[in-house]
């Protein structure tokens, strides 16, 4: 039986059975090495941290500007 079949089969499984399993797999894991506790939490999805100030002083220098402009606008390289 593959790991895909065996995956498969896992949803038609009861409580109890999942329970059985999971026992098993915990045993049959190296000591050292651990896997998904029984009383997890799942992962939290990852986020954007934005970065912060030093001087709340400095704020208004980054105050975001919303400009509309013409549907065939076109972006201009600028020299540095």
């Amino acid at each position: 039986m593959s790991s895909a079949e065996i995956i498969a089969e896992l949803s038609r499984l009861s409580p109890a059975e999942l329970a059985l399993v999971q026992a098993k797999l915990r045993e049959l894991v190296e000591p050292g090495r651990s896997i998904i506790p029984a009383n997890s939490t799942p992962a939290q999805s990852p986020r954007i941290r934005s970065p912060r100030l030093a001087r709340s002083e400095q704020s208004k220098d980054f105050v975001k500007q919303i400009v509309a402009l013409a549907p065939d606008a076109k972006l201009r390289r600028s020299a540095l």
